[in-house]
This record gives structure tokens, C-alpha cells and sequence, in this order.
């Protein structure tokens, strides 16, 4: 008699799970199934007044055993990889017992998660997720209200975590970010913003407006201190707008800079700072120059 590949009810009861929690999600979301499974089964975006709105990611489980409370020992990669999607994470889990689903928002416990990841027993390539029946994922057309606004609500959270705030609202009039909920949060927004004004400086500078390149380069050394470029960008700015004195305390401020890093590279750009600060200091009653002198670039750090 020919065998047959088993088809154990572990499998099915995992088949049932999707289907029940994808018919739920359809209510409000376009559904796709991942054509692998890596820690997502479901590639989902929200639709909001009949258009797609904002993406979000399921993983969907299937149990018997959901009293009070759900576990499961889930990978650290998977964890990991959850954690790394610029999208927020939902594990939804599906009660045949009662017919139900279950979900928690696993941006809500981030910065947990990365903890248990670091400080678990390292011999273990897993970690135990908890969820409580909290939080249900209605069936029906008009259900599920808080669930959509948390997928909005997680998305705003993962961008302040890459250093992205943005600010929460659909209107004209939106609502103040959320300050950094850590140290590594301010750092990264601030790297942002630092980046991103030099992006404004360059640009400024090649429509020749140099008032505001000006402007964006003198908030950079008062926000930023600690790196050379800033300091030696804002001399040359002053040197064009025939600052001698305000050239030469910035070009002297990038020296130290560079002198405090005992390990710095480029030994001929501090050369350059150097020069440029001895010609001011020789001929300080000279006019300035209107154009950056010959040989400089806007180096980054």
C-alpha cells in the first residue's frame, strides 16, 4: 500500500489560524501572504476612506492552549528581524478553542525585547513572548478602531526610533512629535538633523544664498560642537561675508578639534585650517575675499 506525506493537525490548526485572522485583517487592510516564511506570514496596509494608508506586518499563530494567557519561545533572529522593519510587527494568535484572535503590538515592547535579547541566557536562541486576551481582533466591517489607530500610533514610534520624528495627524494643523524616549533616540535624531542641514547648506550654497547657508551653519556650531567641518564651513562663510574676526575665532575652534582627536587622518586639512587662519591673523585689516579660497572644499567629518 503506497504512504501518504502526513498532515499533522499542528499544520492545519496553523492553516485555520490564517485564514481566520485574514479574514478579520481584510475588513479594514489589503492582505498578502509572504511567499516566505522568516518571522512574517502577512504583508499588510491599512485602508483608510477606501485609499492605502500605512503598511504594517502579521505573524499569524494557531493554538488549542489559550487560557487566560498565550507563550511561545520565539527565535531571537525572528525577534531581531521583527525589531529591524520600518513597519510595525503584530503577532496575532488564533483561539480555536473560543474562535477568536488575539493581538499584541510587538513595537510596544521594543526596547524590552532588545534587553531580554542581550541579557538572556546566552546557550538559548529563543525568547518567551506572553499575550493576554487584551486585545481581540474583531470580525466585522466596522470593528477593530483601535487596532487602526495603533498601527498609526507604531509607525510614528519606529520612526523616532531611526531618528525620523514625525508629526502625528492627517490635517492641516498636526500634532508635536514625541521626544526621544532614550538616549539612543536623541542621539540618532540629532545625527539626523545634522546630516540634513548639511544637505541645506550645499544646497544653499549652490543657489548663492549665502545669508542662509550662513544662518544653517551657525545653528550647526552651537547645536554641534564636536565636529571640524562645522567650525571650518562657518570661516569660510564669514571669510565671505568679510567677518575676519568671526573666520578666525571658527577656523581656531576646527584646530582644536583637531587637536583633541590624536588619532585624525587627514593632517592636510588641519594644514589648510591652519594656513587660512595665519593669513587672517597677517592681514586682518585686508578686505576678505567674496569667493571661497582656492584649494578648500567642504569636507565632512
Amino acid at each position: 500500500m503506497a504512504s501518504y506525506p502526513e498532515v499533522t493537525w499542528e499544520t492545519r490548526l496553523g492553516d485555520v489560524g490564517e485564514s481566520a485572522i485574514r479574514k478579520r485583517l481584510s475588513y479594514f487592510s489589503t492582505v498578502t501572504k509572504t511567499e516566505r516564511d522568516v518571522g512574517i506570514d502577512f504583508l499588510c496596509e491599512l485602508v483608510v476612506d477606501n485609499r492605502p494608508w500605512a503598511k504594517y506586518n502579521v505573524q499569524a499563530k494557531g493554538t488549542e492552549h489559550f487560557d487566560d494567557q498565550w507563550g511561545s519561545s520565539i527565535k531571537k533572529s525572528t525577534i531581531t528581524y521583527w525589531l529591524k522593519q520600518e513597519d510595525p510587527v503584530y503577532l496575532i494568535v488564533y483561539d480555536d478553542k473560543d474562535g477568536n484572535s488575539y493581538w499584541m503590538s510587538i513595537e510596544d515592547y521594543r526596547y524590552e525585547l532588545f534587553d531580554r535579547i542581550m541579557k538572556s541566557d546566552t546557550q538559548s536562541d529563543t525568547v518567551y513572548i506572553k499575550m493576554d486576551k487584551s486585545q481581540i481582533l474583531e470580525d466585522g466591517k466596522e470593528k477593530n478602531e483601535h487596532l487602526r489607530r495603533k498601527i498609526l500610533s507604531d509607525k510614528y514610534s519606529i520612526q523616532q526610533f531611526y531618528g525620523h520624528p514625525q508629526m502625528p495627524g492627517t490635517g492641516y494643523v498636526r500634532a508635536t512629535p514625541p521626544p526621544p524616549r532614550n538616549v539612543h533616540e536623541l542621539i540618532i535624531t540629532k545625527e539626523t538633523i545634522r546630516t540634513s542641514l548639511y544637505s541645506v547648506i550645499i544646497h544653499y550654497l549652490g543657489k548663492n544664498d549665502i545669508e542662509t547657508a550662513y544662518l544653517c551653519c551657525e545653528f550647526l556650531t552651537k547645536f554641534d560642537k564636536g565636529h571640524y567641518n562645522h567650525f571650518e564651513w562657518f570661516g569660510l562663510l564669514n571669510l565671505i561675508l568679510g567677518k575676519s574676526m568671526e573666520a578666525k575665532s571658527a577656523f581656531e575652534e576646527a584646530i582644536h578639534i583637531f587637536e583633541e582627536d590624536k588619532n585624525w587622518p587627514l593632517e592636510d586639512k588641519k594644514l589648510q585650517i591652519k594656513r587660512l587662519n595665519d593669513e587672517i591673523e597677517a592681514s586682518m585689516k585686508a578686505h576678505p575675499p567674496r569667493n571661497l579660497p582656492n584649494g578648500t572644499y567642504l569636507g565632512t567629518p
